[in-house]
């Protein structure tokens, strides 16, 4: 059996990006770039006020030898240029332009002065005095190209759009991107056990409890699912919902890859024409998980044979078929896992790495996380109360309080 990290590795080596697409910008977000973007113009294209006042120039002002108040300065207002239109007089000696955030600077002009520091009647728009103290150069003004100079990066390929990227991208004039595809996955539940959710149990039965969750867990990757139904173990119904899924990106098969009579997967994902490339991890829960490709011409299908126990499917999910797709999304997976403090002392008992369900919080500053009772693979009800897993060794004898573990958090769960 593969470790985890080696399943991992061997997994990602397979994964190959489709080309990429174009999408209108108000239908792009959380769709993945697919090529750097370069500031096409400066930004701010021209100097602009920052605030409502007037502005000025600080050496005319300083080198001027009359003063109404030894304090203070008297100017003429010039003219009054509100945003998107341009000014027309030049600032000279005892000139001031009475000016509107986001306005263009008037030609000399190196301070803005926000007009709460000024004295100035509405009643008497001809002249406004200002304070020797309130000129200061540069002061209230942002120059051509300050927040972006053209030619400069503006998001690099890989970035996930986020709602003020797309303002930035809107600045600039973007209103088409290249974007990565969105995967499409397909999920088939199998197994003569299972009922869908709608149905009463009969004796002997179990409700469908992984399609909802994988489903649930491949929309939260911005990837397409897919519901395939329930596949009962009898070969030409597996056989003929396997060729469906195949035409997907990715299909996710769950239950029926252990050792058991009616494990049928294997066998009719061979008979499909699918290549085995992996089977068995060593790892708990997940241990059964089966991963191998399907090629037909240019398509091709990355297939996962996840545990049928729903806990196993989570987790298998969260370690090998996320990463997966995020690669095949474009999107970089960070390498270091996240570590928290126990909140209390642990031990794994048997021979493999345990991945057990566990709340995971920030508490002082610092990620803590607690084992929530558990009674094995098929117990999903322990999983309500976890937002991720963590990881024990059992290597490592018991874990003390405060002991740091590497964790897992589940899809797009929130540290609250």
């Amino acid at each position: 059996m593969h470790s985890v990290s080696e399943a991992l590795s061997i997994i990602l080596a397979q994964v190959q990006q489709r080309p990429a697409e174009p999408v209108s910008l108000r239908n792009s977000l959380s769709r993945v770039l697919a090529e750097t973007l370069y500031v096409p113009h400066d930004s701010p294209l021209f100097d602009k006020s920052l605030m409502d006042g007037f502005a000025v120039h600080v050496a005319t002002v300083e080198t001027s030898g009359v003063n109404s108040h030894p304090q203070s300065r008297i100017f003429d207002v010039a003219e009054v240029v509100t945003a998107g239109n341009l000014p027309k007089i030049a600032l000279t000696e005892n000139l001031a332009t009475r000016i509107m955030t986001g306005a263009p600077l008037p030609e000399g002009c190196n301070c803005v002065v926000p007009i709460e520091q000024t004295l100035f009647d509405e009643d008497r728009p001809e002249t406004v005095t200002i304070p020797r103290s309130a000129l200061r150069l540069e002061s209230c003004l942002i120059r051509r190209g300050t927040s972006a100079a053209a030619g400069s990066v503006l998001l690099g390929k890989g970035t996930r759009l986020q709602p003020q990227q797309l303002a930035a991208l809107a600045e600039f004039g973007f209103n088409t991107v290249m974007v990565e595809r969105r995967p499409t996955v397909a999920v088939l539940a199998t197994g003569d056990e299972l009922t869908s959710i709608d149905e009463a149990l009969m004796p002997g039965q179990i409700r469908n409890s992984n399609e909802p969750m994988l489903i649930a867990q491949i929309a939260a990757c911005d990837a397409t699912p897919v519901a395939l139904g329930i596949a009962r173990d009898e070969e030409q119904q597996l056989r003929d919902r396997i060729l469906k899924g195949l035409q997907n990106d990715f299909l996710l098969l769950t239950g029926g890859v252990s050792a058991g009579i009616l494990d049928l997967v294997p066998q009719q994902l061979r008979l499909a024409g699918v290549a085995q490339i992996l089977h068995g991890v060593h790892m708990k829960p997940g241990k059964p998980l089966w991963f191998g490709v399907f090629e037909q011409g240019s398509h091709r299908c990355l297939v996962f044979g996840l545990p049928g126990n729903p806990v196993s499917s989570l987790a298998c999910f969260e370690l090998f078929v996320r990463p997966a797709l995020q690669k095949f999304s474009g999107i970089a997976s960070s390498a270091a896992p996240l570590v928290a403090s126990l909140e209390e002392s642990a031990q794994v008992f048997g021979n493999r790495p345990v991945y057990h369900p566990a709340k995971i919080q920030i508490q002082t500053g610092r990620l803590t996380v607690r084992q929530v009772p558990w009674s094995g693979s098929s117990d999903l009800k322990a999983t309500v109360n976890a937002n991720g897993m963590a990881l024990l060794l059992p290597e490592h004898g018991l874990y003390s309080h405060g002991e740091t573990v590497e964790i897992w958090l589940w899809g797009d769960q929130r540290l609250l």
